[in-house]
C-alpha cells in the first residue's frame, strides 16, 4: 500500500518524529507492507539524514507545491506575473493532465513522475504539526492542497494545532479543504474550536494527543510508574531553547527569555550540582534555516565562568531515536521546543516546559505541569527560578503525574489508527490515473481567482 505524507519539514527533528509517528500508527492498522513517499521541503538533505539502509520504507520527494509553483521575491514585473502562471499551471493539471501535449510543456519529468506518485497513492496525508497558523504566509500551503484537488486527493489531516483564522483570504481558502478532508485529527480542542464554523462536517475532526506520543516506551514507562523507588539520579539536565521572532516586545522579550533561561542554568549547577548540556530538535543541519545551538551558545557565553565549567552546547544532529536515547539519561529538561519536550516524556523523563505558541500550553495541561508552565512572552528570572524550584522539590510527585499523563496520552494518539481504519479499507492500488478526468470529477472549489501575497517567507515551527 503507498501513502504519501506531504508538507515535511525533516530537517526538524520534531517534525521527522512526527513522520515516523505516522507510520508507525498506520503499520497498526495495514502492517508492515506500507511504503512511504514523502514530499518535504528539502528531500536532498532529509534522505541524506534518513537514509534507505535504516528506513527502507521511506522515499524521500520536493514538495510539489515548491517545485510546481514560482513565487514572488520582490515587486517587479516577473514577480508580479507569478501568481498569474500558478493559476495556469493550476489549470492544466485540472482540466488537461501532466501527461497531455500542454502538461509535459509545463511539467518537467522528475515532476511527472511525482504527479504518477500522487496519482497511484492509496492515502495522502498531510503531516501534523503547526504550520497552519497565521505567525506564517499560508500561500506554499494552499497550492499543495489546490493541487491535491486538482488530481483528485483528499489529503487526511493529521495531528495539527492551527488556527485561529481571522484572515477572511485564509478562512475562503481552507474552508472547501477541510470540508473535502475524509479525517482531522487536531491535538487540542482549541483547534477545534478554531475551524468549529469552517467544516460543515464536525463529526469528523476529533481531538487526539500529538502523534509522537505513539512512539512512548510503555513498557518502561509503565515499570517505572509501578516501581515504588525513584530512579537513580544522574546528575545532569538538558536545557532546549530557540530563537523566536513573535515573541512579545521583540529583541527586549528575546532578551528576557535568555535571561530567564541563563538563570536557570545557573541555578541547576550553582544549587543543585548539576551538568547541564543544551541540545534541541532543530541544529546540527547546515541547509536548515534554524540552528537552536546558536542561541544555546549565545545564553552559554554570558554565564559566570564557574558556571560555565559545567555546562556544555551539543549542537550535533540528533535522529528522534537518537535524541530519545539522549534524554532518557537527564534526571529532568527544560524544553521550549515541543517536541522536545514530548520525546523526553515519551522515555519518562519530566520536562519544564517552556511555551512560545498555544501548543505547548495544551500539552502542558494534558500532562499535568499546567501550574509550572513559564511562557516565552512573559517569562521572568524571577519567574523562572521560583518555578524551577517548585518543579525540582517535587519533581518525584510531578514524575508519576506526567508517567500516568504520557500513557494516557500514547492512548489517545494510538486511537488514531481506529479512526483510520475505514479509510485503509476502502484504500485501492487501483486508482484512477487520468489526472484530467479525476480532477474534473473533484472541482477544485479552491477559490483559484483569489491568490494572496505569496512573496512573504514560510516560516516553520
Amino acid at each position: 500500500m503507498k501513502i504519501i505524507v506531504e508538507n515535511t519539514v525533516c530537517l526538524n527533528t520534531g517534525d521527522a518524529a512526527i513522520l515516523l509517528a505516522i507510520r508507525h500508527i498506520l503499520r497498526t492498522v495495514a502492517g508492515d507492507s506500507l511504503r512511504f513517499f514523502v514530499f518535504d521541503s528539502q528531500p536532498e538533505v532529509a534522505a541524506r539524514l534518513y537514509p534507505k539502509k535504516d528506513y527502507p520504507d521511506l522515499e524521500f520527494h520536493k514538495l510539489l507545491s515548491e517545485t510546481l509553483f514560482r513565487y514572488p521575491s520582490g515587486s517587479g514585473v516577473k514577480d508580479r506575473l507569478k501568481p498569474h502562471y500558478n493559476r495556469l499551471v493550476h489549470k492544466v493539471l485540472r482540466n488537461f493532465g501532466s501527461d497531455s501535449l500542454l502538461g509535459r510543456a509545463f511539467f518537467k519529468e522528475s515532476d511527472r513522475r511525482s504527479l504518477d506518485i500522487y496519482q497511484n497513492a492509496d492515502l495522502v496525508v498531510t503531516t501534523g504539526g503547526t504550520y497552519l497558523v497565521e505567525n506564517y504566509n499560508l500561500e506554499r500551503r494552499l497550492n499543495q492542497f489546490r493541487l491535491d484537488a486538482a488530481i483528485g486527493k483528499d489529503p487526511v489531516f493529521f495531528t495539527q494545532s492551527l488556527g485561529p483564522f481571522n484572515k477572511s483570504y485564509n478562512r475562503h481558502e481552507l474552508s472547501p479543504i477541510f470540508d473535502r478532508s475524509p479525517l482531522i485529527l487536531l491535538r487540542d480542542e482549541r483547534s477545534r474550536h478554531h475551524i468549529a464554523d469552517m467544516v460543515k462536517d464536525p463529526g469528523k475532526c476529533h481531538v487526539v494527543a500529538d502523534a509522537v506520543f505513539a512512539l512512548a516506551d510503555t513498557d518502561g514507562i509503565g515499570k517505572r510508574f509501578a516501581s515504588a523507588q525513584p530512579p537513580a539520579q544522574t546528575g545532569r539536565v538538558a536545557i532546549s531553547v530557540r530563537h523566536w521572532n513573535y515573541v512579545n516586545d521583540g529583541q527586549d522579550g528575546m532578551r528576557r527569555y535568555i535571561d530567564s533561561v541563563r538563570e536557570i542554568a545557573t541555578i541547576l549547577v550553582r544549587d543543585h550540582g548539576k551538568q547541564v548540556t543544551f541540545v534541541s530538535t532543530c541544529q546540527g543541519v547546515p541547509e536548515y534555516a534554524h540552528d537552536d545551538s546558536k542561541t544555546a551558545r549565545k545564553i552559554v557565553a554570558e554565564l559566570d565562568p564557574e558556571i560555565a565549567r559545567n555546562v556544555s552546547v551539543d549542537a550535533s544532529f540528533h535522529t528522534p531515536e537518537q535524541l530519545m536515547a539522549l534524554v532518557k539519561g537527564f534526571d529532568f529538561v527544560v524544553a521550549t521546543r515541543m517536541h522536545m519536550m514530548i520525546m523526553s516524556l515519551c522515555v519518562g523523563t519530566p520536562v519544564l516546559p517552556i511555551a512560545y505558541e498555544f501548543k505547548t500550553k495544551e500539552v502542558a495541561k494534558r500532562t499535568g505541569v499546567a501550574d509550572l508552565l513559564l511562557d516565552i512572552d512573559t517569562v521572568t528570572p524571577p519567574e523562572a527560578a521560583e518555578k524551577l524550584g517548585r518543579f525540582v522539590g517535587k519533581l518525584e510527585d510531578y514524575r508519576r503525574t506526567i508517567l500516568q499523563a504520557v500513557l494516557e496520552e500514547h492512548a489517545s494518539a494510538m486511537s488514531a489508527a481506529e479512526l483510520l481504519k475505514p479509510l485503509m479499507a476502502k484504500a485501492s492500488a487501483q486508482i484512477a490515473r487520468d489526472v484530467g478526468k479525476r480532477g474534473e470529477q473533484y472541482p477544485a472549489r479552491l477559490g483559484e481567482d483569489r491568490h494572496e501575497d505569496e512573496g512573504k517567507p514560510v516560516v516553520e515551527a
